[in-house]
């Protein structure tokens, strides 16, 4: 089965058991839309209620028009509409009863999961918000060479495809590997978007990387020539294997990073005021270049050392700092580290991690945070701790608007 087949089957899985996030959804309906063949997502939907036992027992009535709904949603993403006799076909009989109890489900379980009565403490009335869960699954990418794209959430352990004699593998504990030798560079690109759990990479060369939400790296199937460069955005920890012929280089803007062997975290997001980048062991060379249109002229480098961080700042210039190791990496170990951080900080990492806007109405209080909290909770219990620091939040759709209480 081709990969699209693959990835289509996965949506149609998700579908019919009430697990797609609103992203799969629109992938779902854009997929349907795009199918030449409209037998490919009858087989999925009939096979998988052939094998439900509640398949025997729903009466097929107005199955034609059930379908058609299924059409009609993804109409807007269709060059031509599709006719209801297209659907004309009894094979349709009991995917039409899976799609009818289906609407059941999906409206009973949004009532029951996503809308919820919230009493804010001093508040006389409550404020009913439609809650947002934590990430499930990861719903990483890989964008291959050619352009191509392989979902990870939804690919099965294996090789998944092939770049010159290199292999892109996803081993039995979801990771992902690239086994093989190449003659020429050629590169791929890891993006883990927002609402996304952690992704965790071993390039080529035996180097281990992680990506947070809201990041991506792009690097070379196989690592070819003098160094090992690669390209990141967002949140990245390395692990990097030992190689005193060919030393590692981490690239971003303005800064470079240039390892032999050692473990690092990276912090590059666009939101955020500063690039960080922070030393667990072994030794790294930061150069921070010119940045565009800032005036400044030259580079200027320093090695860290373990425990030490390099904060890039706007007019080009970096500090070097002390590093809370635990609080920069809470994120790899499955936490939110607040200690320190004002309001809008906090904001940006609730926004990658539930993939939600943020919002501002009025005077918000300049307050500082601290502790740790888990990455599992939903949204509105993660919130309903920062109300008592007089934090009012409404959440509308992926939108979270956050007020002076």
């Amino acid at each position: 089965m081709s990969t699209q087949n693959n990835r289509l089957q996965y949506l149609v899985q998700q579908y019919l058991n009430d697990k797609s996030t609103a992203e799969e959804l629109e992938e779902f309906w854009q997929q349907v839309s795009q199918l030449k063949d409209e037998t490919v997502i009858q087989a999925e939907l009939d096979a998988y209620w052939a094998h439900s036992a509640a398949g025997n027992k729903v009466p097929a009535v107005g199955w034609e028009q059930v379908l058609q709904q299924v059409y009609s949603k993804a109409e807007p993403y269709m060059q031509q509409p599709v006719a209801i006799p297209l659907w004309r076909k009894p094979l349709f009989r009991w995917a039409a009863a899976a799609v009818v109890i289906l609407s059941l489900g999906v409206a009973s379980w949004w009532l029951l999961n996503n809308n919820k009565t919230v009493s804010t403490p001093g508040d006389v009335a409550t404020t009913t918000i439609q809650d947002v869960p934590a990430p499930h699954n990861n719903r990483a990418t890989i964008t291959l060479n050619n352009g191509q794209t392989v979902y990870l959430d939804s690919a099965g352990n294996g090789a998944l495809a092939s770049e010159g004699s290199v292999q892109v593998v996803k081993l039995a504990d979801g990771q992902i590997a690239y086994k093989g030798a190449a003659a020429e560079l050629i590169y791929n690109t890891l993006t883990n978007p927002r609402g996304s759990r952690v992704i965790d990479m071993t390039l080529s060369d035996g180097s281990r990387i992680w990506l947070n939400a809201g990041s991506s790296i792009t690097y070379p199937v196989a690592f070819v020539g003098n160094d090992r460069k690669v390209e990141v955005k967002g949140e990245v920890y390395f692990e990097v294997a030992h190689d005193a012929a060919k030393p590692f280089k981490v690239q971003h803007g303005p800064m470079n990073v240039e390892v032999l062997g050692t473990h690092f975290n990276v912090n590059v997001y666009e939101d955020e005021p500063d690039i960080k980048v922070t030393l667990l062991e072994g030794s790294v060379k930061v150069v921070n270049r010119s940045r565009p249109g800032t005036g400044a002229i030259g580079n200027n480098t320093v090695v860290l050392t373990p425990g030490k961080q390099a904060v890039f700042i706007a007019d080009s210039r970096f500090t070097i700092a002390d590093a809370d190791v635990e609080q920069v990496m809470a994120w790899k170990n499955g936490l939110f580290s607040f200690t320190g951080a004002d309001l809008a900080t906090v904001m940006r990492q609730l926004s990658r991690w539930y993939n939600v806007d943020v919002k501002y109405e009025g005077q918000i209080p300049a307050r500082k945070f601290s502790g740790e909290i888990t990455h599992d909770l939903t949204l509105s219990q993660l919130m309903n701790g920062l109300q008592s620091l007089g934090i009012k939040f409404n959440i509308q759709g992926r939108t979270m608007i956050v007020q002076q209480k």
